[in-house]
């Protein structure tokens, strides 16, 4: 990133510009190294609580957001959405959108955000931890990520929030066999939405019953049709946000950096690594050679990691 866009980006957001603040983000979209300046230049936060929101497609994790992000804007918080989307295989864009995904003008104290995932299967898009940590510099008090939604447990939620949430509903034909395969061991609270739903009763018993069994908080029947629960839950998120401010857990987030400077790490070795075999050229004549039945995959993979081209490569 030129050094005066970094400037100018980096003056936009802590002057409150979302112009700016878009920009930031879809830099880091599209190069994560565009963060490394970014971030240094944006003065750190820890007043900043994420909480991630996975489950099935169609449980109703956006309508829920919809209802949830004004009663926290009443209570004076500062909210960010970032919902990750699938990806176009054309252009490599969300598939979905935020007109889509939420309608209606949240507010002044509301940004939103669709990232789309690349061709991630855990649910959120690699430039997650770096768009949230970019929100949380620029003053958002909650970042909500609301996962894909693929139709399996998303691990990697949990490991990118301060606490995630698993929405279920009676509709969900898989919800009581999540739960029997020991869910709650990954996320920290169960959302039953459509409590309105025939099912719902039964699904709530099955979610208290593991809940106990893994001492976790209880779980918290909605309904965003009728506007059941959709109270409690934006009190205890609030009551969640002000304990971590208070009080914020040294090692989830040292965990989080650390997959962050790992993944970093990881993504420069492998440039470097396959600039020195002799990159996408190199890899294409080996290709070539494989398709003319003068080699085989296995014997393209060595002669790319230690042929000729292998100069500087740490073995």
């Amino acid at each position: 990133m030129p050094a005066f866009d970094l400037e100018e980006l980096v003056a936009g957001i802590l002057q409150g510009s979302r112009r700016h603040l878009g920009r930031a983000i879809t830099a880091v979209e599209e190069d994560e190294s565009a963060a490394d300046d970014l971030l240094a230049g944006l003065p750190g936060s820890s007043n900043s609580f994420r909480i991630g929101l996975t489950g099935a497609p169609g449980v109703g994790k956006s309508t829920l957001i919809s209802q949830l992000v004004p009663k926290l804007l009443n209570r004076g918080e500062r909210v960010a959405v970032l919902a990750i989307d699938p990806t176009s295989p054309l252009s490599g864009g969300a598939l979905l959108g935020d007109r889509v995904r939420l309608s209606g003008d949240l507010g002044e104290g509301a940004w939103f955000r669709s990232i789309a995932s690349r061709g991630s299967t855990s649910g959120v898009a690699g430039c997650t931890d770096l768009a949230a940590e970019i929100l949380a510099r620029a003053g958002f008090g909650i970042i909500i990520i609301e996962t894909v939604g693929v139709g399996q447990l998303e691990v990697e939620v949990g490991q990118e929030t301060d606490q995630a949430w698993l929405l279920l509903s009676p509709e969900s034909g898989d919800a009581i066999q999540l739960l029997k395969a020991g869910v709650l061991e990954i996320v920290d609270r169960i959302i039953v939405h459509k409590f309105d739903r025939p099912g719902a009763d039964e699904l709530m018993r099955w979610s208290q019953e593991a809940a106990r069994d893994q001492e976790t908080a209880d779980p918290i029947a909605v309904s965003s049709h009728d506007g059941t629960g959709v109270d409690t839950v934006a009190e205890e998120l609030l009551k969640l946000a002000q304990l971590h401010r208070g009080s914020p857990d040294p090692a989830r987030i040292q965990a989080r950096i650390l997959r962050r400077i790992r993944r970093r790490a990881e993504q420069v070795w492998l440039r470097q690594g396959l600039d020195a075999a002799g990159g996408c050229a190199r890899m294409e004549e080996l290709a070539s050679s494989v398709v003319r039945g003068e080699m085989t995959v296995r014997e393209a993979l060595d002669t790319l990691l230690t042929g000729p081209h292998d100069e500087g490569i740490s073995r």
